[in-house]
């Protein structure tokens, strides 16, 4: 049967499949290792990705550098991260984070990167959440943005040409079980990219475009996530994800503990003051508001904060964008011009006066803590020559995580994945492969293609896992929301079963709600499976933590009889 869409075969040695951090870094370091590069990317650089879009007034990446206290040092960083995630993250890979993340940084520098600078002329850090000492390096809140474009110029520079718009469709797997290539869509010109390769690099991203608040780009629909699962790749930690509070609208923001320090007044959409009413007697408002960190944890009071937002939003009482409102007026100006430069001086170019307006925050996702296991420091995964990076990885973060970590790892294993998928290709010649999965792949497109038009409202699917997910799966959560959550998903499954269709012209958008679904079901699953609360995974019905039966990372994996999970603990530090 010839193909419904015409398709075009490119050969290159290593391809990266994003455009964000960590695809950036690795992109780079394969170039630099002599192999010939090719990046797929779903947006434009520079324009997609929560690395780009990512904005806090501390964002920052984390590493001992040697810029600030002559007592900090690499392996103190190391066991500030296992602390944070004791039993869940794998000591190899944080190791590796640990030391490799000030060269990393050094490399940026050497790229023109400009750090923000103290009073006294040094490079200014900050001190993370679990960090030891003050580690972080920054620039201006907008840190993600700039390491990218600080990368665009050298990728531009070696020649590496990047492909986009495009839409991840598949891996390629040759008759042994490993990689020789990726499937995508162009979605401007309507056709298939087979691109033949001994490596494949995975920076897609996490799973945004699932929850109807977040803090990125939606184009991030847990692409790399599904599909590594289909393929039988082990996942890991998928129950943990950030989330907290954050400007809604007139454009998106999270909001760190900077901004509620300075003891903001919110109200539902009844005018009410309602956080009062979801504290307990001992606890008041000021002290919740100092307390306040970013992300949402169970830790500390602060978590009735984000309880309380969330329920005013799901119950009714939240403004027409999915907010609550707040307002800083009262507060002088000299006070917030000295707490959040860089917020109150974003908000003005959006046109949000933040002495005298209200505004809506509401709880939005942030990151994917859990990803596609990282089995080795070459950030391959359980698919021989398949690297995953950035937020679709899993192995380093756990519950918690220092901040600064995220974009650290996306340096470092972005880094080591583009040297080894380098290496690979001097290795492996994919052309020696007479049998590989593309066809199985090609008939899939095919048979979808042939129904046509799809016999369900894609509008109204992704209204609505994208409303069961973020209202039950991301403040509270418990048997009856989840299951709730994972009915409504699993009908849209059964959507799917009775004939998956699309058009040319309809076909990318399906293929993302088909992993919407796939990445929401097993996120969901594993909330159900950890029957306690730990951190950020807070279950109204099990709110004890459970070190007895649940120290350890949940790993899942598709096998022919179905999926299977199993608790590994990894070594604790030393």
């Amino acid at each position: 049967m010839p193909p419904y869409m015409k398709v075009v075969t490119i050969q290159t040695d290593v391809l990266v499949v994003g455009g964000g951090g960590a695809a950036s870094r690795a992109a780079l370091s394969a170039a630099e290792a002599g192999a010939k590069v090719r990046m797929a990317c779903k947006a434009p650089l520079l324009q997609g990705g929560s690395t780009v879009h990512g904005a806090s007034e501390i964002m920052s990446m984390g590493a001992a550098a040697g810029f600030g206290d002559k007592n900090d040092n690499p392996e103190i960083h190391y066991q500030d991260t296992m602390r944070a995630a004791e039993g869940f993250i794998d000591p190899k890979l944080v190791r590796v984070l640990a030391h490799d993340a000030p060269e990393r940084v050094r490399d940026l520098l050497n790229m023109g990167l400009k750090p923000d600078q103290a009073i006294d002329g040094n490079v200014k850090l900050i001190q993370s959440d679990f960090g030891s000492y003050p580690r972080c390096v920054g620039v201006s809140g907008k840190t993600g943005k700039a390491f990218v474009t600080a990368m665009t110029g050298e990728l531009q520079r070696m020649g590496v040409i990047v492909d986009a718009p495009m839409s991840l469709v598949d891996i390629v797997r040759d008759n042994e079980g490993s990689i020789a290539g990726a499937v995508c869509i162009d979605t401007e010109c309507k056709h298939l990219v087979y691109y033949q390769a001994s490596s494949v690099i995975l920076g897609t991203g996490g799973m945004h475009g699932v929850f109807s608040q977040q803090v990125s780009t939606p184009e991030m629909t847990g692409d790399g996530q599904a599909i590594c699962y289909r393929h039988g790749a082990e996942l890991v930690n998928l129950e943990f994800h950030q989330f907290g509070p954050a400007l809604v609208h007139p454009y998106i923001q999270l909001f760190s503990k900077s901004c509620f320090v300075l003891q903001p007044t919110i109200r539902n959409s009844n005018g009410e003051l309602f956080l009062s009413k979801y504290l307990p007697d001992e606890v008041s408002i000021e002290e919740v508001m100092d307390e306040k960190v970013f992300p949402f944890t169970t830790s500390n009071v602060s978590r009735y904060l984000d309880i309380a937002i969330a329920n005013e939003i799901n119950e009714g009482r939240g403004g027409q964008h999915g907010g609550v409102y707040f307002s800083f007026e009262g507060v002088p100006e000299s006070k917030i011009e000295a707490t959040i430069p860089n917020t109150a001086r974003w908000m003005r170019s959006k046109g949000v006066n933040p002495l005298t307006d209200r505004f809506e925050v509401g709880i939005a996702f942030q990151c994917m803590n859990g990803g596609v296991r990282m089995v080795n420091t070459n950030a391959e995964s359980s698919i021989t020559g398949l690297y995953v990076i950035g937020e679709v990885a899993g192995g380093v973060r756990g519950p918690d995580r220092p901040g600064g970590n995220s974009l650290a790892e996306g340096q470092v294993f972005g880094h080591r994945a583009g040297a080894a998928a380098a290496e690979r290709s001097k290795r492996v010649d994919i052309s020696s492969s007479s049998e590989t999965t593309f066809n199985n792949t090609l008939s899939f497109i095919n048979e979808v293609l042939e129904r046509g038009h799809p016999k369900f409202d894609i509008n109204e699917a992704e209204y609505n896992l994208r409303k069961a997910m973020q209202t039950y799966c991301l403040v509270e959560k418990d048997e009856i929301g989840l299951q709730k959550a994972l009915s409504i998903i699993e009908e849209i499954y059964h959507q799917f079963d009775s004939g998956l269709g699309a058009t040319p012209l309809t076909l990318s958008r399906t293929l993302s709600l088909r992993n919407m679904v796939d990445a929401s079901r097993l996120v969901l699953k594993a909330c159900l499976q950890r029957k306690e609360t730990r951190s950020g995974h807070y279950r109204k019905d099990f709110t004890i933590t459970d070190n007895t039966h649940y120290q350890g990372a949940f790993i899942w994996k598709k096998e022919p009889d179905g999926l299977r999970s199993w608790l590994h603990t990894y070594a604790m530090t030393k």
